[in-house]
């Protein structure tokens, strides 16, 4: 099943060039085959397993005869992983839009999303200044500082 691979790799990078385009033109013809329970028309699958088989001999003959062996369980294996972690990615991505974090509700864990994505400013925010900060949450009203302080930062969030 390694055309699904190729189907998604070349379709990404079809994007940004025209010369991967026929590539994922034909991955897309020999995955809708494979979920037809059709035989491949294009062998890209076999010329896949050929260009990889082929750059490994030079290194490791011993690789590249496991790899011709058992070319389908590892592309399936890979089309596994490619799977999951597309419905983990999903997940992670539904959680941190509705609760702030990728962990789900009232987890506090690492969000790879947090340091790429601008959130609006909460309760514990490191960007208020003075004693009572983290008091009323960041936003156009206050920030929760004391008078006269104001949030590090964005104009937008200063308290007159």
């Amino acid at each position: 099943m390694i055309c699904l691979i190729a189907l998604f790799v070349f379709g990404v990078l079809a994007i940004f060039s025209a010369s991967y385009r026929p590539l994922a033109k034909e991955a897309f013809d020999c995955v809708f085959r494979k979920i037809t329970f059709r035989k491949c028309k294009t062998n890209l699958d076999q010329r896949i397993k050929g260009d990889l088989v082929g750059r490994s001999m030079r290194r490791s003959p011993w690789f590249a005869r496991f790899l011709h062996k058992r070319f389908e369980i590892l592309s399936w294996i890979f089309t596994i992983l490619l799977i999951l972690s597309l419905v983990q990615s999903g997940i992670s991505i539904y959680y941190w839009a509705a609760y702030g974090n990728c962990n789900g509700p009232n987890e506090s864990g690492f969000c790879i999303f947090n340091s790429v994505a601008v959130t609006e400013q909460g309760c514990d925010s490191p960007n208020c200044t003075g004693e009572n900060c983290g008091v009323e949450p960041c936003g156009n009203v206050s920030c929760g500082c004391d008078p006269g302080d104001d949030c590090i930062g964005d104009s937008s969030l200063a308290k007159d």
